[in-house]
C-alpha cells in the first residue's frame, strides 16, 4: 500500500490577524486552528503528519506530529521543502498531501475525494479547487477544457482571468518524486523574493508530468483564515457542527444560537442546555442534567442529574444530583460528592464537600473539607487567609452532620467535629469537639438537653 504523508504549512506570520499569537494558534471552539486540518488529514488516511512551523510556535504543542522549522519566511515552496526534508526516508512513490494550517473548514471527505482522484488518475500532482462566489484576493485556477494550465495570483491576473471563480484552496497531493523534482527547480525571481509552491505545478506540466485539478463539490464562505472576521466565520460554522452533533446524539439545546460549546466537550443523553450557556475546554457532563440558563462551565466534570443555573463552574468535579446556583461561583479545585447544594451567591474554592451537604446562600467556603449531611447557614465565611503568613491559605475541617449557624466566621486553621453546632453570629477561632454547641466568640457550651436533642433522645 502506498505510504501517505501530510505536510501542514503553518509558519506564516499572519500579519492581518494583528496579534502576538501566531495565526494558526488562534482557537476555534477551544482548539487551535491548526489541529482541524491535521485531524481531517488523519481521518482521510494520512497517518504520518509533518507540521512546518516558525520558531515563534512551541513545538511541544504537537504530540503526535513530526515538527520541521522554517526559520526564515521564504514562501510556501520553501516551507514545503522543509517539510519534505523531514520525511526523506519515505519511498519515492509516497503520496504527499500538502495543506495549510489556517484552513480549518477542510473536511475528511474533501481530502479523501482529492486523494482518490489522484490515485485513480495516475497523476503526479493534483490541486483542489473550489467555486467561490466572491473570489477577490484569491489565486485563480486557469484551465482549458478541464485541463490544468496554471495558477495565477489575483495581482498578476488579467481582467479576463479575474472573471473566473474557480480558486486555489491551497491543498495539493503530489507523488513524492515529482514534488522533490519540482521543488529543486523553484526560483525566487519575483517581487517578493519567495519560493511559491504554486509554481511546482507549472514546472511539472511543462516537464510533461500529469497534473490535474479536482473541484470541491461544496462551497465555503472562506477558504482560509487570514483575519479576525474570517476567524469568526469559520468559528460559527464549526460551532454549528458541534451543536448539531450533540443534538443528534440525544442532547437538547434550547435556542442553540445563544450557546457556545467547545470541540472537546462531552455531554450525556437527555441533558438539557438552556440559552446563554457556555461550556469550554474538556468539560464532561453526564446524563439527565439541566445546565443554564446563562451558565459558564470550563474544564469541569459534571455527574448525572446535576442542575446548574446562572452560575460559573471552573475546573471542579460535581457529583450526581448536585444543585448549583443560581449565582454560584465554583472556583477551581473543588469536589462535591453527591446531592450537594451550592446556592445563591455562594463562592467555593479548593474544597471537598461530601454527600447531602448544603451551602444554600451568601457564603464563602475556601480550602475546606465539609463532611456528610452538613448545613452551612447564610453568611458563613471561612477565613483562610491571615495576611501574616505570606500567601499561605489555612484549612477548615467540618465533620459529618454539623450545623453552622448563619453569619458564622470560621477562622482557619480550625476543626469543627461531627455533630457540633455553631450559633448564629459566632466567631470560631479554635477547634469545636463533637456534640458541642459553640456560641459567640469561641465560647463552647455543653448542654445536656441540647446534646440529647441532637442525638435524637430529647
Amino acid at each position: 500500500m502506498m505510504e501517505k504523508i501530510a505536510i501542514v504549512l503553518a509558519a506564516g506570520i499572519g500579519k492581518r490577524m494583528h496579534s502576538k499569537t501566531p495565526k494558526v494558534l488562534h482557537k476555534i471552539c477551544g482548539t487551535e486552528m491548526i489541529f482541524y486540518p491535521i485531524e481531517s488529514a488523519r481521518k482521510a488516511g494520512f497517518g504520518k503528519v509533518v507540521v512546518v512551523i516558525s520558531e515563534n510556535i512551541d513545538p511541544s504543542l504537537f504530540k503526535e506530529e513530526k515538527v520541521a522549522f522554517q526559520k526564515v519566511p521564504l514562501g510556501t515552496g520553501d516551507a514545503a521543502a522543509k517539510g519534505l526534508d523531514a520525511v526523506k526516508s519515505a519511498p519515492e512513490d509516497a503520496e504527499i498531501l500538502i495543506l495549510t494550517g489556517d484552513n480549518p473548514l477542510t473536511e475528511e471527505g474533501d481530502i479523501k475525494a482529492l486523494s482518490e482522484f489522484f490515485e485513480n488518475g495516475g497523476f503526479d500532482a493534483v490541486v483542489l479547487s473550489a467555486e467561490a462566489d466572491n473570489p477577490a484576493g484569491l489565486g485563480r485556477i486557469i484551465s482549458d477544457n478541464g485541463k490544468f494550465v496554471k495558477i495565477v495570483e489575483e495581482k498578476d491576473a488579467t481582467e479576463e482571468e479575474k472573471k473566473t471563480k474557480e480558486i486555489n484552496t491551497g491543498i495539493y497531493v503530489f507523488k513524492k518524486s515529482a514534488l522533490e523534482e519540482s521543488l529543486a527547480h523553484l526560483s525566487n525571481n519575483n517581487a517578493q523574493g519567495e519560493y511559491y509552491l504554486t509554481d511546482t505545478l507549472s514546472y511539472l506540466k511543462n516537464a510533461g508530468k500529469k497534473v490535474g485539478v479536482f473541484k470541491m463539490e461544496r462551497k465555503l464562505p472562506v477558504y482560509g483564515v487570514n483575519n479576525r472576521k474570517e476567524l469568526s466565520i469559520a468559528t460559527k460554522i464549526i460551532q454549528q457542527k458541534i451543536l448539531d452533533k450533540l443534538m443528534l446524539s440525544g442532547v437538547t439545546i434550547l435556542n442553540p444560537e445563544t450557546v457556545l460549546i467547545d470541540k472537546e466537550v462531552k455531554i450525556g443523553n437527555d441533558t438539557v442546555i438552556y440559552p446563554g450557556t457556555s461550556i469550554f475546554g474538556k468539560t464532561e457532563i453526564g446524563a439527565d442534567c439541566e445546565i443554564g440558563p446563562n451558565t459558564k462551565i470550563e474544564n469541569a466534570k459534571i455527574g448525572n442529574s446535576v442542575k446548574a443555573q446562572f452560575s460559573v463552574i471552573l475546573e471542579s468535579e460535581i457529583g450526581d444530583g448536585c444543585v448549583i446556583g443560581p449565582f454560584s461561583y465554583v472556583r477551581p479545585g473543588n469536589k462535591f460528592v453527591r446531592n450537594v447544594k451550592i446556592g445563591t451567591f455562594v463562592e467555593v474554592k479548593k474544597s471537598f464537600v461530601d454527600e447531602n451537604s448544603k451551602i444554600p446562600h451568601l457564603s464563602y467556603i475556601g480550602d475546606a473539607t465539609v463532611g456528610k449531611g452538613v448545613n452551612i447557614g447564610a453568611g458563613t465565611i471561612t477565613c483562610n487567609f491571615s495576611g501574616l503568613e505570606g500567601h499561605k491559605k489555612n484549612p477548615t475541617h467540618i465533620g459529618d452532620n454539623v450545623f453552622i449557624g448563619s453569619h458564622t466566621t470560621l477562622v482557619a486553621p480550625v476543626k469543627i467535629a461531627s455533630n457540633a453546632y455553631t450559633a448564629a453570629g459566632s466567631v470560631i477561632n479554635k477547634d469545636v469537639p463533637e456534640w458541642t454547641l459553640a456560641i459567640g466568640r469561641a465560647k463552647q457550651v455543653n448542654k445536656e438537653n441540647w446534646v440529647k436533642r441532637r442525638k435524637g433522645n430529647g
